[in-house]
């Protein structure tokens, strides 16, 4: 055996590792990036704060656009689409917290009309217990 190719031979295990490396950082840079666990729990609470609040009866529409942005997200979950779970569990919460703002504003719509009306009775029970009997 001359000197080549013992030396050929020496480094053949060196120059295998080094590719068997290379495949495998290909391999890990190549896989789905974790599941965005922490935007589908925020959208999971944000659409639960909702319901608490009756966003049923105010804002309906809202609510339920978040949970079909919701069962979106967990689909892409589950087809390891992991960039669109996230965009979608966040239009999710957004859309949940839309609908307790909403259901907020209408909750204080209607107290404020309450008391208007509360307001225009004193008034009326004040102008007649001031006229002359």
């Amino acid at each position: 055996m001359n000197k080549t190719s013992r030396a050929n031979s020496s480094l053949r295990p060196f120059v295998t590792a080094g590719l068997m490396g290379l495949l495998m950082l290909l391999a890990a840079c190549a896989s789905a990036p974790p599941a965005p666990d922490s935007a589908l729990d925020a959208a999971r609470v944000a659409i639960s704060n909702a319901e608490k609040a009756d966003a049923n009866q105010f804002a309906g529409a809202e609510l339920g656009e978040a949970r079909e942005k919701l069962a979106l997200a967990d689909n892409a979950v589950r087809d390891e689409s992991m960039v669109l779970a996230e965009r979608f569990a966040q239009e999710s919460r957004v859309q949940a917290e839309l609908a307790s703002a909403r259901t907020e504003a209408a909750k204080a719509a209607a107290v404020n009309q309450e008391m208007e009306r509360g307001a225009d009775a004193l008034n009326e029970e004040m102008q007649r217990a001031g006229e002359p009997r």
